[in-house]
């Protein structure tokens, strides 16, 4: 049976929980309590590699592909924008654990954290479009402060930043789903195609709920 979109009503979801790098950790483990093996798990990750900001699940959906998850939708390669969002979900199955992924602006003290819940995420919110949610579980990385310009917020936003909360996120999947041998690509590197170290170190501060 194919996944169909719905309207998600608010007292559904959980609410949001604002986390660090530390927290993103485990809030996967308590995903991976329920679904422990990675092909149980789709990583839908939204955005555009033509946007600084909106690069986030580009980038972070290649770095899951270079850890071996084998159920990852939206790369720099072949981005998911928030347009094939819903053709893409419709094909995947009921039964699969989709995590959604999106960039999204809030804050200043929230931004370089993530939000997570149990529940949907509404893609293209952070320059206001108005697109169905989508996401058994979500993660909202916050690259930026919101403010009346939205989407020259995002497309000026720090690629330093956006690239540092991307590995943050594959990293802490990658704990969260330890690999087998098998899993690893045959070309990874202790860097990736990309050449970054790990920095989900560089992005741990001191949990707090939103």
């Amino acid at each position: 049976m194919k996944r169909e979109l719905k309207q998600i009503r608010p007292e559904d979801a959980a609410k949001w929980a604002r986390v660090d790098g530390r927290g993103l950790e485990t809030f996967f483990e308590s995903v991976a309590e329920k679904h422990p093996l990675r092909d149980e798990v789709v990583f839908l990750c939204i955005g555009s590699d033509r946007s600084t900001g909106d690069s986030l699940g580009p980038l972070a959906g290649s770095m899951l592909r270079e850890k071996g998850f084998p159920r990852v939708t939206g790369t720099l390669e072949q981005p998911c924008d928030s347009e094939q969002v819903g053709p893409i979900l419709a094909t995947l199955s009921e039964t699969a654990c989709v995590i959604a992924i999106d960039a999204c602006l809030g804050r200043s003290e929230s931004t370089g954290l993530y939000l997570v819940r149990s529940g949907p995420l509404q893609p293209g919110q952070a320059i206001g479009q108005q697109l169905p949610p989508v996401g058994d579980y979500s993660v909202a990385a916050v690259v930026n402060t919101q403010g009346h310009k939205p989407y020259w917020i995002i497309q000026t936003t720090s690629l330093y930043r956006v690239i540092g909360m991307a590995q943050g996120i594959a990293d802490a999947a990658a704990a969260a789903w330890p690999a087998a041998a098998s899993d690893m690509p045959e070309e990874g590197g202790t860097g990736g195609q990309f050449g970054f170290a790990s920095r989900s170190a560089d992005n741990r501060r001191g949990n707090d709920a939103s």
